[in-house]
């Protein structure tokens, strides 16, 4: 009768501790095979040895660095250069809510005031509608603007308030002639024909504006 058999028990991996992993064999390549991390090693004689020495060799302990290239330089878009090229100093576009326009067109408010100074060579405001007309519906004619003490008129609404210092405004717009636009230039005209946006409170026409919507084509009011 065969001997029993007895059950072997399971064998455990074990490690050694101590021995290193054997070194991956080395390989040589000819010149023609030499990767980018085989760079090439400068020497130089040593004058105490017959032997050459080498010149800045890699040390495999410190990290390398590796070079940046300068970050390239911005430079403008074309589309802002052209559109600040195409920009009229002598209009401006101007937010206002819609109860103001139709006091002006009434002829009673004939100054317009505002916190800041636009530049001396505006003579023409494109009065742009807020919500919810949302359109350039007048085009004002106007001149210097004045500080508090010298508009001495109490027929216009909010004169009196100015010249006395009651308003937060600094500077007011005289209202010296008013055009209505016969078809209004809304939001979506704005932008789609003459490629600009909504004015937040105020920013300069272009050419190309002026030249689409002629004084001579609107209606002149006074």
């Amino acid at each position: 009768m065969p001997a029993e058999r007895t059950a072997k028990k399971p064998l455990r991996q074990t490690t050694l501790f101590g021995f290193a992993k054997p070194a991956p064999p080395v390989t040589t390549t000819s010149s023609d095979e030499t990767s980018a991390s085989d760079a090439p090693i400068a020497w130089d004689e040593d004058p105490m040895s017959d032997e050459p020495v080498a010149l800045d060799a890699p040390d495999a302990s410190k990290p390398r660095r590796v070079a940046l290239p300068p970050p390239a330089k911005s430079t403008p878009k074309a589309k802002s250069k052209a559109v600040k090229e195409d920009r009229v100093l002598t209009d401006v576009l101007l937010s206002i809510k819609p109860e103001f326009t139709k006091l002006i067109s009434e002829r009673k408010k004939n100054h317009e005031y505002r916190k800041y100074k636009l530049q001396d060579t505006v003579v023409r405001l494109w009065l742009y509608e807020t919500a919810p007309t949302s359109a350039i519906t007048y085009v004002m004619e106007t001149s210097r603007p004045k500080v508090p003490g010298e508009v001495n008129d109490s027929s216009g609404i909010g004169n009196d308030d100015f010249d006395n210092g009651l308003k937060q405004s600094k500077y007011g717009y005289p209202v010296e002639a008013l055009y209505k636009l016969r078809d209004p230039v809304t939001t979506a005209k704005l932008k789609e024909r003459f490629d600009i946006a909504v004015p937040q409170g105020w920013r300069y026409a272009t050419k190309k504006l002026i030249e689409g919507e002629k004084l001579e084509d609107m209606e002149k009011l006074f």
